[in-house]
């Protein structure tokens, strides 16, 4: 893999848009990434594992990724191009960011996003913009994990030096992040996977197989003789408490056992049969003789009953044959009734509408109903059109007289309009002088506030000029009391001096020793010292010259105050020019003045400017208005010369259908609703009168009907017909009494005539009773011969059903325990907790423990070229203290001792150099384990602090190394050394605004 190019905006600590041209810096093979602590040099480094897998490795979290300094709309974003596999990609990423609303306040969530492209003849070409596609493309090209590859191209030096003395157990962990032994992790699981269903597969055999012998236990118990509560007649253990070597015995016995009860069972069953059947034909026997008797007495007493009511039955019989008669001509009586109310109605609704039309006036005598109606409807076009040309003439009337009120109303206004117009437009000319004058005054207004201002400044000055004075005279007194309290304290500080100069020669007294020379003479005898009368200390001095001080800053403060406010009041006095307060006061008083006056000016204006307006708008509305009406006067003579016009027209179209419209039935009248009521009046009245003519014709063709079906039913008179109907349910009533008791007759007479009921009838009854009871005994003694046979059977069928099972469960339960035995063993030692297991080695830590060798292998070939060829690596398996996991051990080989200790021993310099080498043979052993991807960019992250200038040169030489191949390896350091050793650099620079980027190709570096 080769990484090109970087861009990245609005991410990390960059808040703008910064880029990196990777194979610009890495021209040289080696290029370094500098920069103060927190400027952003890692976050680099997380926006390429950020672009390629959509999350940055170690603890932060990637929904923290945009940056705090970029604007808030600002779109956080990283691209990378790169070559892996023969293919030139672009991926350009963003992460889950939130954007302000754009209508009111509050954020908005905007997805996370990603575009993967690839350089095809010269253009890029679009691969994919979904997650999960992009991921499949960078897994399939680069063959391994965010894991991986932040492990194997960044190189982290702090991970690897914790990986340089990490446990063994610690150390399994990394490396299971790094080599793919998920096929030893699988087997390790597959075995503890398999260990645990064995042995929850042989507890639930087990508990199975018991169940199954305590249910069949609890079969057999249910069968057991008398006085045994045992399953069978031996005594003996359950077959639950049987153990499994002798269980197949005992259920063999437990078999035989059975099959000879089962037999005996079978013997008994069969007499209680026999003994039944004899009982039950005893029984139904008596039972059918008693029925037979009871049918007998039964039909003896309805014959009796029937014969009594003969007499009833025959009325019955004599009504019903009446009404079967009379229902035949059932459908001419009430056709003939409704016939004949149809006819009276239609009689009373023809008598109703001449009732109508005569009231109508209308002369029914001078032509038949049906003419009369055919020369009114005749004349509909005429009355209509008469309708229409009197409605219009009566609109075109009113039109005219609202038209004449209107044009007086709109010629009374246009004469008020044009007597208001003289004097609006006088008042128009008097606002505008007034607005002009008031303009003048109040543009002064601003010239005068300043004159008031200055004026106000000049009091204030006066006022402060007074103070001073007053301060002046106050502070006179209190210099010369200053200066009094000073030459005081003087005089004490010079007295004490002098006191102390006079008594010199007794303190020098003091301090003589017999013996000691003196030191003013050089005498060792002092036949007589001076001595002290009031001996001044120096304390006293120190006091009483800062007493003298103090009253030096008394009167210093003093005069500095009297200096300072005779300053100020000469300052003021020439501001002032010698003017009296009386002369301020009254150019304050009249500046005030004038500035009133003008802002009064000011606020009428405003007034008047409003007054001009009103003015003005209500010369031009009366303009406007006065216009307008003498338009709309010329405009509406106009339409009422042609509404005179229309108005004559219609009166002569309607003189025409008035005299179309004489002679009409109707009375030839003007009005069209009498002629539409006369019309329709008529025509129900013919309608009518039709009606009825036919229906009388209909009530004649019945009335014959009737009289020939009376005649052909045996009926006189439609009135005894009549009384002969019976209603459908009273039919039906009387119908099923007749054939009731002709049924009740013949089945009484049947039932009588039976040779069974015959001799029944003449023999004695049965004790039925005695019968009852020998048949319940039978069928007592049949139940419980069969209930244990029964139970016996399904016993000995359950027995011999799960006896097979049983003895398969039983062969299954010492195979399962077998397998899981032997399963348990290689369990225990692929996970490393078996006895033949000493080092507790798991089987991934194994493989992983070859991984560590080939590692440490790979770290010598650098190693052997850092720190002179010292030190080596060591892989150990050398069993660890406290019963601890072994296998993954390191050591350190000083081959200038010869001796092998501890990776913890190494300096600071020396654990860099090892972490370093270790860290590039682990680079080389993921990627040839990834398949030999070709990495053509490496970084390596910090540490450098910690060598010698010795030792750093050495390592640079690895580097140095590293770049065969055009491979481009990255330097991420603060060592100032670095930045003159490397040409080519990327600078990362911090501020309150956001960290930048700036790139150096320069051969020359300037020195750090």
């Amino acid at each position: 893999m080769r990484i090109h190019r970087l861009e990245v905006q609005a991410f990390g600590p960059f808040a703008e848009r910064v880029v990196v041209d990777v194979d610009d810096v890495s021209a040289g093979g080696l290029f370094l990434v500098h920069g103060p602590t927190g400027s952003g040099k890692t976050s680099l480094l997380d926006a390429v594992c950020f672009a390629l897998y959509a999350d940055v490795p170690g603890a932060r979290r990637k929904q923290a990724l945009r940056s705090d300094h970029a604007a808030p709309d600002a779109v956080p974003q990283v691209v990378l191009e790169a070559t892996v596999g023969g293919r030139r990609l672009r991926i350009t990423r963003s992460p889950e960011w939130f954007r302000p609303k754009k209508r009111g306040t509050g954020t908005t969530r905007v997805q996370p996003s990603v575009v993967l492209e690839e350089l095809r003849d010269g253009a890029w070409d679009p691969v994919s913009t979904r997650h999960d596609e992009v991921a499949d493309v960078v897994l399939d090209v680069l063959g391994m994990g965010l894991k991986q590859f932040a492990s194997v191209v960044m190189l982290p030096q702090g991970d690897f030096a914790a990986f340089l003395r990490a446990t063994p157990e610690d150390r399994r962990e990394i490396l299971e992040r790094l080599f793919d032994i998920g096929v030893y992790a699988d087997v390790e699981q597959w075995l503890a996977d398999a260990r645990r269903d064995g042995a929850a597969g042989l507890d639930a055999a087990r508990a199975g197989l018991e169940a199954d012998l305590v249910r069949l236990d609890d079969v057999l118990g249910a069968v057991a003789p008398a006085g045994d509560g045992g399953p069978a007649e031996e005594s003996g253990p359950t077959l639950a408490e049987t153990s499994l070597a002798d269980l197949p015995a005992r259920l063999a016995e437990v078999a035989t056992s059975l099959a000879g009860r089962v037999t005996t069972s079978l013997a008994t069953l069969d007499a209680a049969e026999t003994a039944e059947g004899h009982a039950t034909r005893a029984l139904t026997e008596a039972r059918a003789l008693l029925e037979r008797r009871r049918r007998g007495a039964e039909a003896q007493a309805r014959l009796a009953r029937l014969d009594a009511e003969a007499g009833e039955h025959g009325a019955r019989v004599a009504t019903l044959e009446a009404a079967d008669r009379a229902a035949g001509v059932r459908g001419h009586l009430g056709a003939l009734t409704r016939l004949r109310t149809e006819a009276d109605a239609l009689t009373r609704d023809g008598d109703r509408l001449h009732d109508v039309v005569a009231a109508l006036g209308v002369d029914l005598d001078a032509a038949p109903v049906a003419e009369l109606a055919s020369r009114t409807a005749a004349l509909d076009d005429v009355a209509a059109a008469l309708h229409r040309d009197t409605a219009t003439a009566r609109d075109l009337a009113a039109g005219l007289e609202r038209g004449e009120a209107q044009r007086a109303g709109l010629a009374t206004r246009r004469e008020e309009v044009a007597a208001e117009l003289p004097g609006v437009r006088a008042a128009l000319e008097a606002a505008s002088r007034d607005v002009e004058r008031l303009s003048a005054g109040g543009a002064r207004a601003d010239d005068l506030a300043a004159a008031v201002v200055e004026a106000e400044k000049r009091l204030a000055v006066l006022d402060a000029l007074e103070r001073d004075r007053t301060r002046l005279t106050v502070l006179d007194p209190e210099v010369l009391a200053a200066r009094e309290t000073l030459s005081a304290r003087l005089a004490d500080l010079i007295a004490l001096q002098q006191r102390r100069l006079d008594e010199m020669a007794a303190e020098l007294a003091g301090s003589l020793a017999d013996g000691s020379p003196c030191p003013v003479c050089g005498s060792a005898e002092h036949p007589a010292p001076a001595v002290a009368v009031d001996p001044v200390t120096p304390q006293q001095l120190t006091h009483a010259e800062g007493v003298v001080a103090l009253a030096r800053t008394a009167v210093g403060a003093v005069e500095a105050e009297v200096a300072e406010l005779t300053a100020a009041v000469r300052t003021r006095e020439d501001l002032l020019g010698g003017s009296s307060r009386a002369e301020v006061e009254t150019a304050l008083a009249a500046a005030r003045a004038a500035h009133r006056e003008a802002r009064e000016a000011g606020r009428a204006l405003g007034e008047a400017a409003a007054g001009l307006r009103r003015a003005r708008e209500a010369a031009e509305r009366l303009g406007t208005e006065h216009e307008t009406l003498g338009a709309t006067l010329a405009s509406l003579d106009e339409r009422l010369a042609e509404v005179a016009t229309e108005a004559e027209t219609v009166a002569t179209r309607l003189a025409a259908d008035l005299a179309e419209h004489t002679g009409c039935p109707c009375g030839g009248g003007a009005d069209p609703l009498r002629h539409t009521e006369v019309r329709d009046a008529l025509a129900r009245l013919a309608a009518a009168r039709s009606t009825r003519e036919a229906a009388l014709e209909r009530l004649a063709e019945a009335t014959a009907d009737l009289d020939a079906a009376l005649a052909e039913a045996g009926f006189d008179t439609a009135d005894e017909a009549r009384a002969a109907v019976l209603p459908v349910p009273e039919a039906d009533r009387l119908r099923d009494a007749v054939l009731g008791h002709e049924r009740d007759r013949v089945a009484a007479a049947a039932a009588l005539a039976e040779p069974e009921v015959v001799a029944a009838l003449a023999a004695e009854p049965p004790a039925l009773d005695a019968l009852e009871e020998a048949f319940g005994r039978a069928r007592r003694a049949v139940l419980a011969a069969g209930s244990e046979h029964d139970a016996l059977g399904r016993a000995s069928r359950t027995l011999e059903r799960v006896r097979p099972a049983l003895e398969e469960a039983c062969a299954a339960v010492a195979e399962r325990a077998h397998r899981h035995e032997r399963v348990r063993e290689l369990a225990d030692t692929v996970g490393g907790t078996g006895a033949d297991n000493t080092l507790r080695m798991r089987l991934s830590s194994f493989v992983l423990a070859a991984r560590l060798e080939k590692v440490a292998t790979l770290a010598n070939e650098r190693l052997a070229v850092m720190g002179g060829g010292r030190y080596l690596l060591e892989h150990t398996d050398d069993r660890a203290a406290r019963n601890a996991r072994s296998g993954l051990g390191l050591r350190v080989l000083d081959q200038w001792t010869g001796r092998a200790r501890d990776t913890a021993s190494l300096s600071g310099g020396e654990s860099f150099m090892a972490s370093l080498a270790l860290a590039l043979g682990l680079a080389d052993a993921v990627r040839e384990e990834a398949g030999g991807l070709d990495l053509g960019t490496l970084f390596i992250d910090e540490g450098f602090g910690s060598l010698d200038d010795d030792s750093l040169e050495q390592v640079l030489t690895v580097l140095d190394g590293l770049r065969e191949g055009g491979r481009a390896v990255g330097v991420v350091s603060h060592v100032a050394d670095l930045r003159a050793r490397i040409p080519h650099q990327v600078v990362v620079t911090k501020g309150a605004a956001g960290s930048g980027v700036t790139v150096r190709t320069d051969t020359a570096v300037p020195a750090a």
